[in-house]
């Protein structure tokens, strides 16, 4: 049956290894989905409501209704890219294809965006997040192509998620620099501040993939979902997996869905709050390469077990120890960012998976298995807003009136995703018990040759 022609899990190939120029190469082609996801999700929503055309409850619903396509796009990208477009360099290949809609859409919904029916936004934010899927899938599993043993993966997907951190960073600043610059910029004005930073993006990742090594993808018709998910089912690691990145995705959800709230109604910063999510940003570009190292000296689920065990303390520890003035808020926001680094952890553990689920498979899907992942991580988040917005709602949190319901808003900023975390810990522990029990196919087949 046909493959991805990449070398045996049990035979690195040392002729590829990875160097420092790749790595640096490989984390900055991530530049232009990086600049625009968290950001863009944040500014886009009110720029289109701002415009009057849709009501702000359609608004709602437009973005609710291209998740859903999210979910049934994802997976059908991932299988193209493993099963189309045969030859050299198709990871390079599938992410050149998707930036000139990306950027074409991109220019469409910041100029004109605001002024579209809802039928025209939903067609034209269908195509566009089809196209960023279609860039990220290919990406990531670019890397699990590139990666030969789990110190690479830990490397690889760690110089990503450092990148990433400061691309947000001054991807958050520019429409502050833009108000500060022009006095009374509308926000149409800070959006398009904010998306000329994905035009800065595009030519830096064009420059970077000349430098990372292609790998060849031998295409193979038809889909074969049903066998795929059979096999897939009976590879427990890989379950496991998807439910920690539900789980991880689901907690940090719920702390940027309830993140303003709690500035303003337990810290009493509201208008500190965007510093405040500012500096979290600036902790997880802090913490990144520190937990890239924990994770190759100690082994991926014991750092993302660590990870999970100390954002989870320090949120507990804020229902005994509330901070206090904006010195200590910011500096809890600091720490708090230390945390969002999760996907360091599950997308470098999904390219270790990647050659036994090859070897059970009969073929390389890295891309589905990554889209796949990506989808847990959106259905993770939204299910964090819907559930919170729902328990504020349960506990009588008024947003005008936050400072009544203060402690119970506290109460849910703090336990809802430390018990999300507990229970990831928990499959992070199951996991490593089934991959020892599960030894890799690749290398027991290598060992029964010799």
């Amino acid at each position: 049956m046909a493959s991805t022609t990449l070398p045996s899990a049990g035979q690195p190939d040392k002729a590829a290894a990875l160097r420092p120029r790749t790595v640096a190469a490989y984390a900055a082609t991530a530049g232009p989905t990086v600049i625009l996801g968290l950001p863009f999700s944040v500014y886009l929503p009110p720029y289109i409501a701002e415009g009057g055309v849709i009501s702000v409850a359609l608004v709602g619903l437009l973005f609710s209704l291209t998740t859903i396509w999210d979910g049934v796009v994802d997976p059908l990208i991932g299988t193209m890219v493993d099963r189309v477009r045969a030859g050299l360099g198709s990871h390079r290949r599938w992410m050149l294809l998707a930036l000139v809609p990306l950027a074409l859409l991109l220019l469409a919904l910041v100029t004109v965006g605001d002024r579209l029916s809802f039928a025209a936004l939903f067609l034209m934010m269908v195509f566009f997040y089809s196209s960023y899927s279609l860039y990220e899938v290919a990406q990531l599993s670019w890397g699990a192509a590139l990666v030969r043993n789990p110190h690479d993966s830990a490397l690889l997907y760690g110089m990503r998620d450092w990148f990433a951190k400061v691309a947000l960073i001054v991807a958050f600043a520019a429409p502050a620099a833009a108000q500060i610059l022009i006095p009374g910029v509308s926000l149409q004005g800070r959006i398009m501040a904010y998306a000329s930073l994905f035009m800065l993006m595009v030519p830096i990742a064009l420059y970077a993939v000349r430098f990372v090594p292609p790998r060849a993808v031998v295409a193979e018709p038809g889909i074969g979902w049903r066998y795929e998910i059979r096999v897939s089912l009976a590879f427990p690691p890989l379950m496991l997996l998807l439910g920690v990145q539900f789980l991880n995705s689901f907690a940090f959800g719920s702390l940027t869905s309830l993140f303003v709230f709690f500035a303003a109604a337990v810290l009493d910063l509201d208008g500190q709050s965007a510093l405040l999510l500012f500096a979290s940003f600036i902790g997880g570009a802090i913490a990144s390469p520190v937990w890239t190292v924990l994770a190759r000296r100690f082994g991926k689920p014991r750092a993302m077990m660590a990870m999970g065990v100390l954002i989870a303390g320090l949120l507990i520890v804020t229902l005994f120890q509330r901070p206090t003035g904006i010195a200590q808020a910011t500096g809890f926001s600091l720490m708090l960012g230390t945390g969002f680094v999760g996907l360091l952890f599950t997308y470098s553990m999904l390219a270790d998976l990647i050659p036994r689920d090859a070897v059970r498979c009969g073929r390389n899907r890295s891309a589905f298995l990554f889209a796949l992942l990506n989808l847990m991580q959106k259905f993770g988040v939204a299910a964090a807003i819907a559930v919170s917005y729902l328990l504020l709602d349960l506990v009588g949190f008024d947003p005008q009136n936050g400072v009544a319901a203060a402690r119970e808003l506290h109460l849910l900023f703090a336990l809802q995703p430390t018990v999300s975390w507990m229970i990831m810990v928990g499959l992070l522990i199951l996991m490593r018990r089934a991959l020892v029990r599960d030894p890799d196919p690749a290398l027991a087949i290598a060992a029964a040759r010799q």
